[in-house]
């Protein structure tokens, strides 16, 4: 039998058409029968708890003007690096909100198309390093190479002296350091040198967010390289006027830790103290939020140039005294605080085991044995399984025996006269002192 199909544009239809319509579906098998909708009174609603409903991958930043279509797979590796990189670099577990500094980041890396190309090379490599993974991108130096091409080219143009220049610059630095191209990363730290200098030193980049990260990265090349900073800048009197004006204080009356340590250079001792207290400020007001991200990175940025005046990795290994020894503890301290996830991949392989021998074979005497227990901790949870945390974590055993230390708790108590950061180092401790105490079983 032939059938015949009629298409009824439903859209533009008049009130005839609509009721001729109707009568036509209720003809045939349904002609006659009357359907009730059921009473919405009767229904039983049910309520469905709030919930956050998940983005569709990389549509968190396509509220931000970029100066090119995003496509599939750069949205994917913009997202995962302000997501994901990000957090393995930035101490998240202290709860800061980092989209402030992520929307200005956005603004210096993606203003025009040239920095848009530069600043997706330089994401994608640091994705790789970070996280293993690649974007189309068979690896990180494919990335580095192509960045390097657009980088002498922006180097011979208006925007040699930009913050967006220094950017890069500084994401080279940090790239070639974890690829362990030293020699490279120290002329990428002259550059970014000559380019500050050229805006009138550090004090004349306007923005603070440029400015701590200029520090932070100077700071990080100086501990692994073991030697003198390029830069200087210390805040701290600004830091404690904004706490006090928060209700809050770094702490500054006499505690026991500074009845223990008063053999110490003043110096040294008042950057022991200063990092005592920050320590302790956040350990008892996290929840509080007493700095931001910014100032807290102030305080970081204070106390390890400070640190570095008092003494350079290199000159504390040769002196090889008590000032030398602490002097290491609170860089290695610091080292776990600006890498609090990568610390193994950012520290020159090999450098911190090296460090932990030498303290404890010849620049400790018989009363410093809670601060070779945290120094062991510290050293441990820094380095992975191929260099030195069998050692550590043998050295480790042996202290806690000594100290007459069975638990967890107790060897927290020990630790309480050095700096600790509980939202930091509580977990990963924790884990090393578990593998520590699996060697009894």
């Amino acid at each position: 039998m032939e059938q015949n199909f009629f298409f009824v544009d439903g859209l533009n239809a008049d009130k005839s058409s609509k009721r001729l319509m109707r009568q036509h579906v209720m003809k045939g098998k349904n002609a006659g029968k009357t359907f009730h909708r059921p009473s919405r009174t009767n229904q039983v609603v049910q309520h469905r708890p709030m919930e956050r409903i998940p983005r569709p991958l990389a549509t968190q930043f396509f509220s931000f003007p970029f100066p090119v279509p995003v496509t599939k797979v750069a949205g994917k590796a913009i997202d995962d690096f302000f997501n994901v990189t990000i957090g393995l670099v930035y101490p998240f577990q202290l709860g800061f909100s980092l989209e402030k500094d992520k929307v200005k980041w956005l603004e210096i890396m993606f203003h025009d198309k040239g920095s848009y190309d530069c600043s997706l090379a330089l994401i994608q490599a640091s994705n790789e390093i970070y996280l293993g993974i690649g974007y189309n991108c068979t690896n990180s130096l494919a990335c580095i190479s192509r960045t390097l091409d657009q980088l002498k080219a922006r180097l011979n143009s208006k925007e040699a002296l930009s913050d967006h220049t220094m950017s890069i610059i500084m994401a080279l630095i940090n790239q070639e350091q974890a690829a362990e191209h030293y020699a490279a990363a120290e002329t990428h730290m002259a550059g970014l040198k000559k380019i500050v200098d050229l805006r009138g030193g550090l004090e004349n980049i306007e923005d603070g967010i440029v400015a701590v990260k200029i520090c932070r990265t100077d700071i990080l090349f100086a501990l692994q390289q073991g030697g003198h900073p390029l830069f200087y800048r210390d805040h701290m009197c600004h830091i404690h006027n904004i706490l006090t004006s928060r209700g809050f204080s770094l702490e500054r009356n006499s505690d026991v830790y500074s009845l223990r340590h008063n053999r110490l250079d003043s110096a040294l001792q008042e950057v022991l103290f200063d990092t005592m207290r920050l320590c302790r400020l956040f350990n008892k007001h996290m929840d509080k939020k007493p700095l931001n991200l910014l100032e807290f990175q102030e305080v970081l940025v204070s106390i390890s140039y400070r640190l570095l005046g008092f003494s350079t990795m290199k000159e504390s290994r040769l002196k090889g005294d008590i000032q030398s020894a602490y002097n290491i503890g609170l860089s290695l301290f610091m080292i776990s605080i600006y890498f609090h996830n990568k610390q193994d991949r950012m520290a020159r392989p090999g450098l911190i085991t090296a460090l932990a021998k030498e303290v404890i074979g010849s620049m400790l005497d018989d009363h410093e044995d809670e601060f070779t227990l945290w120094l062991l901790i510290l050293g441990g949870i820094s380095v992975p399984a191929n260099d030195g945390r069998e050692w550590m974590v043998e050295k480790l055993r042996d202290q806690a025996s000594m100290l007459g230390i069975m638990t967890w708790e107790q060897a927290k108590d020990s630790l309480a006269s050095f700096p600790w950061m509980n939202a930091i180092h509580d977990e990963p401790s924790r884990k090393l002192w578990d593998e520590v105490r699996l060697r009894d079983v």
